[in-house]
């Protein structure tokens, strides 16, 4: 049986390979029926990563001098399993490398309204606000101090008895950041 997620996953990869598709189509091609995609089309689209049309859809374009291949924060190369997305009220979108950068991003950008994270483990992209984090972990994947996603408590703390760092819900992330800041900034 195929998952929520799992439709999302492939209606992107549709749309990468195609461009856009009808509705028709994706109910074709997922065997569901038109209010699953609908529903399916509105978390993408919520999530700024299509464009919905008079009975189909579209991936959104981005402008040609925007590079969504760099960190908006450190420059750093963004990798699908660690992104962070900031949407703007604007409809402007900032990517980050990591949670990390994302999540400062976050703080920094007036008008922010939704933030999206890939859990580290399976992929997809899921709620920053809902995802559990972890902090400093022994596994170094980008930025410092490491903060991953994830989509479960239970991957979480699995991943946790192998790697360590300290579980956490987005905000007990953002005052742990702080509070590191602080102490960085009176030791400078």
């Amino acid at each position: 049986m195929t998952t929520s997620i799992d439709r999302e996953k492939k209606i992107l990869e549709l749309l990468q390979k195609q461009g856009s598709a009808s509705i028709q189509e994706l109910v074709g091609a997922f065997g569901v029926s038109n209010m699953t995609i609908h529903r399916e089309l509105n978390k993408l689209a919520d999530a700024g990563v299509i464009q919905k049309k008079h009975g189909g859809v579209s991936l959104v374009t981005k402008s040609p001098t925007e590079d969504s291949s760099q960190c908006a924060m450190c420059n750093k190369p963004i990798s699908a399993r660690t992104v962070f997305i900031v949407q703007l009220e604007n409809g402007e979108q900032k990517r980050a490398c990591c949670a990390h950068c994302g999540l400062m991003i976050q703080g920094q950008s007036k008008g922010a309204f939704q933030s999206l994270t890939a859990d580290y483990l399976h992929g997809h992209i899921i709620s920053a606000n809902q995802a559990i984090y972890i902090l400093g972990s022994d596994l170094m994947i980008c930025c410092v101090p490491s903060v991953l996603s994830f989509g479960s408590r239970q991957d979480a703390e699995k991943f946790q008895r192998g790697f360590n760092g300290i579980l956490a819900t987005m905000e007990e992330t953002i005052q742990h950041m702080h509070k590191m800041m602080h102490a960085h900034q009176q030791s400078a």
